[in-house]
């Protein structure tokens, strides 16, 4: 299982300020967000008190963050226009 240390660090490397823009870091992004993807998913199908109550824990809250981050960062990097609510 993927630590949430591992897909901070994977997210936070891919948000590097000295990487000369989205072509070199494209594959870092894309796997930030296939990590906090993964570890979001892993923990909602594991995690007994998200599965006991109505509303999910305080980790899934964090891991669904930092997995909007990732997503986000990804469509910036790829391009991708975000539809609009």
């Amino acid at each position: 299982m993927i630590t949430l240390f591992r897909v901070y660090q994977s997210v936070n490397s891919a948000r590097s300020q000295d990487a000369p823009g989205p072509e070199k870091s494209m594959s870092s992004v894309i796997d930030a967000f296939e990590n906090a993807r993964f570890t979001y998913e892993q923990h909602m199908q594991t995690c007994r008190q998200c599965h006991a109550d109505a509303a999910p824990c305080a980790v899934a809250k964090h891991l669904l963050r930092i997995y909007n981050l990732a997503r986000r960062d990804r469509m910036r990097a790829t391009g991708a226009n975000a539809p609009t609510a």
